[in-house]
């Protein structure tokens, strides 16, 4: 019992440091929240945690340790991993840019109209159109269909990007085991320890949501908030990249 005891102790520490480690679904978690809000920050790390329950059921079962085994199968999931985070990214980064070029527009030229009733030529600056929305992509507001079909995205970006990092499926196949002893209670194990990864991460997750939505009038000031994303755009972008060469 002590053995199993320090076991335990092993595992959870290092699974916390695992989780507390910056990573893909903190840029992520991240960005949805300081962009949308933090009822989309939940139904993001909704996502994230499904996408880790299916890894830890193919795990438990054996699917994810044939995944590994095949080079060709990896290098796919990784690939498809790498291209998605880089679309994340880049959509990040094109929207703060179309915010941006909408709260400072282009003066327009003045342009001559003929004044009526003076009998001479009245000269007058034409306003160009208002600028167009703050944000390119809504998220929040609007009707129950909107919001709606915002939460269906957030929660599908959160699950794709766990589905399709294969880091997730090197956690449950390669450290999850190092604590279950071998033998014919191994996969009953492996699922414990792999739900208790997930009730970890939740537990810290939710923690970092309600601490960075506390900040919300400081995040939510123009700078600030286009400065967070650039940079989360750019961390997604770095992950890609970093996927892609297989690092």
């Amino acid at each position: 019992m002590p053995h199993l005891d320090v076991q335990l102790l092993g595992f959870i520490t290092a699974s916390v440091i695992i989780i507390v480690v910056p990573g893909v679904d903190f840029a992520l978690v991240t960005r949805q929240v300081v962009r949308y809000g933090r009822g989309i920050g939940f139904v993001t790390l909704a996502g994230l945690v499904v996408g880790g329950l299916v890894h830890a059921t193919l795990a438990t079962v054996g699917i994810s340790a044939l995944v590994l085994s095949s080079a060709t199968l990896y290098t796919v999931l990784r690939l498809a991993g790498a291209l998605y985070l880089l679309y994340i990214g880049g959509l990040t980064l094109w929207a703060t840019r179309t915010r941006h070029l909408a709260a400072h527009p282009s003066p327009q030229p003045a342009q001559a109209t003929v004044g009526v009733g003076t009998g001479h030529a009245a000269i007058r600056s034409v306003e160009g159109p208002p600028a167009g929305p703050p944000d390119a992509e809504p998220l929040t507001g609007g009707s129950d269909e909107t919001g709606r079909a915002s939460r269906r995205r957030a929660f599908g970006m959160g699950i794709t990007s766990n589905l399709l990092n294969p880091k997730v499926i090197i956690l449950y196949v390669s450290f999850v085991p190092q604590f279950v002893p071998a033998g014919p209670g191994a996969p009953a194990r492996t699922a414990l320890l792999a739900g208790l990864f997930i009730t970890l991460a939740v537990v810290w997750w939710v923690c970092y949501i309600l601490a960075i939505s506390r900040l919300h009038g400081w995040l939510t000031r123009p700078r600030v908030k286009l400065t967070i994303e650039r940079l989360t755009g750019l961390v997604l972008i770095a992950f890609a990249i970093k996927l892609a060469l297989g690092y």
